[in-house]
């Protein structure tokens, strides 16, 4: 990952993988904002150079991803109270994958065995 997190190897294969194998890409149009605070939270802990920020968003947005506006309103919030969520960011990202028909890949465990216990179709990143 452009941030520095250990696991950008792991996600970098991923991407490249399903740009590979021609898979679609999809995500919330709230995606680009969770990314800029995850960038602003890792330069503020400094954990990632301030100086690369303009090189990790140009990667970013050449990222073939396909983003999606906010239409499931009612959905996202039904989901986000199933999962006891005090926010509905994450809610949006599985109501997307749900009407997609899609998986929904995740770095956060918690969450990741949240949902899948109530049946999303959510991945945790590293598992086999």
């Amino acid at each position: 990952m452009v941030n520095g997190d250990l696991r950008g190897g792991q996600v970098q294969m991923l991407f490249t993988q399903w740009i590979e194998q021609d898979i679609d890409i999809h995500a919330p149009d709230l995606a680009p904002y969770e990314v800029a605070n995850s960038l602003t939270r890792s330069i503020v802990a400094n954990a990632f150079p301030q100086d690369n920020l303009t090189t990790a968003l140009n990667f970013i947005s050449r990222l073939p991803i396909t983003y999606h506006p906010f239409l499931q309103g009612t959905r996202v919030i039904e989901i986000a109270l199933s999962l006891r969520r005090q926010s509905a960011y994450d809610a949006a990202y599985l109501a997307l994958a749900e009407s997609l028909d899609a998986q929904l890949w995740r770095l956060d465990g918690p969450l990741y065995r949240n949902a899948i216990g109530q049946g999303f179709p959510v991945r945790l990143l590293g598992e086999s």
